[in-house]
């Protein structure tokens, strides 16, 4: 029996070494396995570290290249109907107003180009009533954070919508009759200019730019020498004998208001010609916009004083105007707009306009719009009424 018992323990114990083998056996497979999982995450995390440093080396040094990301483009259009009576004349009209393009450049943080392409009345050509016309091509540099200083072909400082007229952003399908006569806008020309901005809302403009040239009657008889509006020269091969200065102050120190002067001095309005045919002339203007929520409130008057007894014989040494404008936008997509407008480019004559109107925005950037205008009798006692399109990006 006792040899019996022997033989069980020793069974036992050949049973206990055997498992104790196996579980060392399998204990050491497995380290094996779990070092060589390791090294495996190690080599791959070394090759994904130098992969992405090769990217990122690649990334930087193709950013000074990267002439792509430093271009902005955008522009803007409007396309106008037209539908006005009188006692003597009907107009009914559809016209491609304009199409712009704008094309920008970054030359560094604190230098850039801006140019702005403009397409009038759809066809350009001899025969035709439209026109190609650069309105801004200038480089801006900042002298600071807030001063700025821009040469090239730029907008004049003056008037609430001769820089910032995308059809988005004004009422009526046409722009403010006041701001397109006694302001001829667009108004642009050739300049250096100064702009500095401050935080407690205050801002200036100052302007050289070339002048004015109206036409000459002492070469053409139909020639109208006080007609400023045609004596905007485009910078294109511009007389530059007289430069005109112009300045603009602006607060908007208050939430939703704006208030801003401005003047603008043209030594000559002849271009110092050999026969002379007109003098000085001098603007000076101003306006307010006060945004009450969803009303906003604007006014605006502008008015020339010619020098000299040609002027004043032809009774336009003082040619004036200003509108009023209540608008109102209950909801994102609507708003609804009044306005009058009065103004005088000759003596003993008061030209007035009343209008009242809609803007549909199916979009921030598209608007649809339409309006009705009356003019009085010394404006050609025309009523009717406009409709029109317009987007930007």
């Amino acid at each position: 029996m006792l040899t019996k018992c022997m033989a069980g323990v020793s069974g036992m114990t050949l049973m206990g070494v055997l498992i104790a083998s196996t579980a060392a056996a399998q204990s050491t497979n497995e380290d094996a396995t779990v070092e060589a999982l390791q090294e495996r995450i190690e080599k791959l995390e070394q090759e994904l570290n130098q992969r992405l440093n090769i990217i990122a080396d690649e990334v930087e040094s193709s950013k000074g290249d990267n002439s792509r990301s430093r271009v902005t483009l955008g522009g803007y259009g409007e396309l106008h109907y037209t539908n006005l009576s009188s006692d003597d004349e009907d107009v009914r009209e559809l016209d491609m107003h304009r199409v712009v393009l704008f094309v920008g450049y970054e030359f560094a943080d604190n230098a850039r180009l801006v140019t702005e392409w403009e397409v009038e009345h759809a066809i350009s050509s001899a025969g035709s009533r439209g026109a190609v016309e650069m309105e801004q091509a200038y480089v801006e540099l900042d002298i600071q954070d807030n001063l700025h200083w821009r040469t090239g072909v730029q907008l004049m400082p003056l008037g609430i919508i001769n820089e910032t007229h995308e059809p988005t952003t004004f009422y009526g399908v046409e722009r403010p009759i006041v701001e397109t006569t006694i302001i001829p806008t667009t108004w642009y020309g050739a300049a250096t200019s100064i702009k500095q901005s401050f935080s407690n809302g205050f801002s200036y403009d100052v302007m050289l730019s070339e002048g004015l040239k109206t036409e000459d009657p002492t070469s053409d008889p139909d020639a109208e020498p006080f007609n400023l509006k045609a004596g905007k020269q485009k910078a294109s091969f511009a007389s530059a004998y007289d430069l005109a200065v112009t300045g603009r102050v602006a607060y908007r120190g208050v939430k939703g208001l704006e208030l801003a002067v401005y003047g603008q001095y043209q030594p000559d309005l002849d271009q110092s010609a050999e026969t002379s045919y007109a003098e000085s002339a001098t603007l000076i203007g101003g306006h307010v916009i006060y945004n009450l929520g969803s009303v906003t409130l604007k006014g605006l008057y502008a008015s020339w004083s010619l020098a000299g007894d040609a002027a004043k014989n032809a009774g336009m040494d003082v040619q004036d105007g200003g509108y009023a404008e209540v608008n109102w936008k209950p909801l994102s997509s609507w708003g609804f707009y009044s306005r009058i407008s009065q103004y005088s480019q000759q003596q003993d004559e008061s030209k007035e306009i009343v209008e009242l109107g809609v803007n549909y925005y199916p979009l921030d950037n598209i608007v649809f719009k339409a309006d009705y205008q009356q003019y009085n009798e010394d404006a050609g006692d025309f009523s009717g009424i406009n409709l029109g399109m317009g987007y930007q990006f």
